[in-house]
């Protein structure tokens, strides 16, 4: 029985068969059909664009070697950029007047500014000043009057009248002074200051 099946299995693959045909190799002088194969569309473009920020390096602002807070000697610098004092007057201004005591007070005239309160109800009309004994405002009190003269006047004439109110200093213009003891102190503690890079 085996015997039948195995020769059975040999006829049907025998049968099944087919010869293959056989092809000889392409001589070397006949050259294949190039394949070109070609795209149903063009391939689209791709454009990358690319945006660069460049951003200055932040400077670290430089405090003065003063016995002032670094929020107040903000306010200084912004109080002078307000009302355009230079700052090494302000600052040279401040140590004459009250060595940078905040709760100065000599008489009726108050904190580091030394702002004679009689001058409240005008710095209340024209900045909004309330409160002469709070440093802050009483910086931005000091830059404004300060700034005003410096619009009218040079430094020392300035200085003059901020010092002895702007009646008080034309009285001494008038005698021919345009220099006092406070204006030399002032002037010196700003030329001290520049010499030390403190300003």
């Amino acid at each position: 029985m085996k015997r039948v099946v195995f020769i059975l299995c040999l006829c049907l693959l025998a049968g099944g068969c087919k010869p293959r045909e056989q092809k000889e190799d392409a001589s070397p002088t006949e050259q294949p059909e190039p394949v070109i194969l070609t795209l149903a569309e063009e391939p689209e473009s791709v454009v990358c664009a690319m945006r660069f920020e460049i951003k200055p390096a932040e400077v670290q602002k430089v405090y003065r070697d003063i016995p002032l807070s670094h929020e107040l000697q903000d306010a200084v610098d912004n109080a002078c950029e307000e009302y355009r004092v230079p700052p090494d007057v302000l600052y040279a201004v401040m140590e004459t007047e009250s060595g940078y005591q905040v709760d100065a007070q000599n008489g009726q005239c108050i904190g580091l500014m030394q702002i004679h309160t009689i001058n409240l109800p005008y710095l209340g009309e024209q900045i909004g000043t309330t409160d002469l004994s709070d440093p802050v405002q009483n910086i931005h009190a000091g830059a404004y009057l300060l700034g005003g003269y410096l619009q009218k006047y040079n430094l020392t004439d300035s200085l003059m009248a901020y010092n002895l109110g702007e009646g008080g200093a034309k009285k001494k213009w008038a005698q021919g002074v345009h220099e006092t003891g406070y204006t030399r102190k002032v002037i010196e503690i700003m030329e001290r200051s520049t010499a030390n890079g403190s300003v």
